[in-house]
């Protein structure tokens, strides 16, 4: 058998030391997925952790994946690594991925070795020794409400884009759909008659269709928003000034501009921190958690208990409305002297 190029190669469970080209075992196992039916997001996102190791490995001078040459790599994404280097649109920067974001790339990596050890193509993984970071716990930022407050005054709603904005943030704010739920809708997802929004299997993060309701006041503004454009069911809610497709990326900076504008400085200003606040207005609001979890398509409550500790500083006011001693003991008594003064 012949060689290929060792700087994409790792040590074969096969006899004499074989190796085998990276690239290669990386497209069999995007094409195993592939298969196995997996979502275009979930494959995209094994390809891109994938990719980017290969392209990190091709410019060192070792020929096999170790162990510790993998822990050499967990150092470089949480020390060395620019942030956002593959998106050259975000204005983000900064150097060093969270633990989040490496131990996504861990988790990733790990499934694929473990995929060529079953395949045979490798006696054991050399990810098996390695361990994943400590996250830090129910940690994000939430606008307050003044700063959401400021960012719907900032658009100006004469003209097409300034109403389309308002409207995404309305959205955002009544739903906390994420950004590509956000902008993957189209004119037929909007019910104004039930006032909701259908986010589609196909755009959803967990592949499953949901139903989203949606406020008197925002389901009011997006029919005016819809009578400024000439579309047809099957046409994208948002469209650019030129009729085009309105991305994501292009809204986030708009975000940001409109935070300049209107003097917003406390969190981070993104489409998910309004998902943030929606979910935190919602249940400090009286919102209910599992209804919560539906709205926002969590296919667990780990993320919902999140939510519900973020709000823990309302639990005495919440305790003191729902006490069963208050309601049952306290209310009854009263009512049984109430009763008492009137025999």
């Amino acid at each position: 058998m012949s060689r290929t190029n060792p700087k994409f190669a790792f040590v074969s469970k096969r006899p004499s030391n074989v190796k085998f080209d990276l690239g290669t075992q990386i497209e069999r196992f995007l094409q195993s997925k592939r298969t196995e039916k997996r979502s275009l997001k979930t494959v995209s996102a094994y390809e891109q952790v994938l990719l980017q190791f290969r392209k990190w490995f091709e410019q060192r001078e070792e020929d096999v994946i170790t162990t510790e040459l993998f822990r050499e790599y967990i150092h470089y994404l949480t020390y060395k690594k620019t942030r956002w280097d593959d998106h050259p649109t975000s204005p983000e920067a900064g150097v060093g991925l969270s633990a989040r974001t490496v131990n996504n790339v861990i988790r990733n990596m790990k499934i694929f070795f473990n995929f060529l050890v079953r395949e045979r193509v490798m006696k054991e993984s050399p990810l098996d020794p390695i361990g994943y970071q400590t996250e830090e716990k129910d940690t994000f930022e939430v606008f307050t409400d003044e700063d959401v407050l400021k960012l719907l005054s900032a658009p100006n709603r004469r003209v097409y884009t300034g109403r389309r904005d308002y409207c995404m943030m309305l959205v955002l704010c009544d739903g906390g759909l994420r950004a590509k739920e956000l902008t993957s809708l189209k004119i037929s997802d909007i019910d104004f008659k039930l006032r909701q929004i259908t986010v589609r299997a196909e755009v959803s993060k967990t592949n499953t269709t949901r139903v989203v309701p949606i406020s008197q006041k925002t389901a009011k503004e997006l029919e005016k928003l819809i009578e400024y454009m000439d579309v047809g069911p099957d046409d994208y809610l948002w469209l650019t000034q030129f009729g085009e497709r309105y991305y994501g990326d292009t809204f986030a900076k708009m975000l940001k501009l409109y935070a300049r504008r209107v003097g917003v400085t406390g969190a981070r200003v993104s489409p998910h921190t309004f998902r943030h606040y929606m979910a935190v207005k919602f249940l400090r609001s009286g919102g209910d958690p599992m209804a919560l979890a539906r709205i926002l398509g969590h296919t667990s409550l780990n993320m919902t208990q999140v939510y519900v500790r973020y709000t823990g500083t309302d639990l005495r006011e919440q305790h003191d409305k729902a006490s069963p001693v208050t309601n049952l003991i306290d209310n009854g008594n009263e009512r049984k002297r109430g009763k008492l003064r009137f025999t």
